[in-house]
C-alpha cells in the first residue's frame, strides 16, 4: 500500500512539474492578421504576433501551447492562472491594468479610406470636426465609440473589411473608417485592387499599441523578458520586417 501511494505522490510530482515547463499562451481567432483561426484549420491560431510567439519560443525545450478562445475567457483564466500569457492586448483597457506588459509588438494607426477617383486631391479633412461633414461607412459589430466625433450615422452593414471597401467602391458613403495596418493588409492578402483607394490618417485619435501580457508572478516575468529580448534581435536580424511582409504589414513600397 505504502509503495501505491508513494508512486501516486512522485506522479503527481512529476506532472506538476511537466505542467510548469508549459508555456500556456490564449488568443482571440479573430483578430487578423494578428491573430486568428482559418477555415482550413479552425482549431489552429495563426496570425502575425502567433509566428512572432513561436520564433521567441523556438527552444527544443520550450512546450509552447497556444489556445483560441474568447477575449473574456482569456482574461478569465489568465487572472486565474490557467494562463501565462494573452496575446494583443493594450494598456489603454482599463482592465488590463493590473498585469505586466511585454514591448511595444505593434501599433494600429486609425485612418479614413476614401476613393481617389471621387476625392482627386484628397477629402478636406484637418480637424475631428470635418469628420462630420462626410458620410461614414464602417463593419458591423465594431466599437466605434472610442471616437471623438458623431458616429450615430456610421453605416455599419459591411460584415467585414472586404465588404466595407466594396461599398466604398459603390459610393455607398465617402469615408470608411479602419486601421491602416489591417485594411491594408487585408487588401494585400486578398488580393483586393487598391487602385482607386488611398487613406489619410484620422486626425485627433492616437494610435493604439499592442503588446502581450500576463500575471505578476517570476514564471511570467521570465517569459516576458524573453519576448523583449527576442524583439531586439528580431528587429537587428531582419526577422521582425520579414515577418511583416508574410502578413501584408509593410507600409506600401517598402
Amino acid at each position: 500500500m505504502r509503495y501505491i501511494v508513494l508512486s501516486a505522490i512522485i506522479f503527481v510530482l512529476l506532472s506538476s512539474g511537466a505542467a510548469a515547463d508549459k508555456i500556456r499562451v490564449g488568443g482571440t481567432g479573430y483578430w487578423s492578421p494578428y491573430c486568428y483561426l482559418s477555415s482550413d484549420d479552425p482549431h489552429d491560431l495563426k496570425g502575425f504576433t502567433v509566428d512572432f510567439l513561436k520564433e521567441v519560443f523556438s527552444r527544443s525545450e520550450d512546450d509552447l501551447q497556444l489556445v483560441a478562445l474568447p477575449w473574456k475567457r482569456c482574461l478569465a483564466m489568465l487572472e486565474n492562472n490557467e494562463l501565462d500569457l494573452v496575446l494583443d492586448g493594450s494598456k489603454e483597457s482599463p482592465r488590463l491594468k493590473n498585469f505586466i506588459f511585454s514591448k511595444e509588438i505593434y501599433h494600429l494607426d486609425n485612418a479614413l479610406f476614401y476613393l481617389k477617383s471621387r476625392f482627386p486631391n484628397g477629402p478636406h479633412i484637418r480637424t475631428v470636426a470635418d469628420i462630420d461633414k462626410f458620410s461614414l461607412g464602417g463593419v458591423f459589430g465594431f466599437n466605434y465609440k472610442m471616437y471623438p466625433f458623431d458616429v450615430s450615422k456610421i453605416q455599419q452593414g459591411a460584415k467585414d473589411i472586404e465588404t466595407m471597401l466594396k461599398m466604398l467602391e459603390k459610393q455607398r458613403f465617402e469615408l470608411a473608417i479602419g486601421f491602416e495596418q489591417i485594411v491594408c493588409s487585408r487588401m494585400r492578402l486578398q488580393g483586393i485592387d487598391g487602385m482607386d483607394i488611398a487613406f489619410v490618417p484620422m486626425p485627433g485619435v492616437e494610435s493604439l499599441h499592442f503588446y502581450i501580457f500576463g500575471n505578476h508572478t517570476s514564471k511570467t516575468e521570465k517569459l516576458i523578458k524573453r519576448i523583449n529580448a527576442g524583439l531586439l534581435e528580431m528587429i537587428v536580424d531582419g526577422r521582425l520586417a520579414k515577418l511583416k511582409r508574410k502578413y501584408g504589414l509593410q507600409r506600401a513600397g517598402k
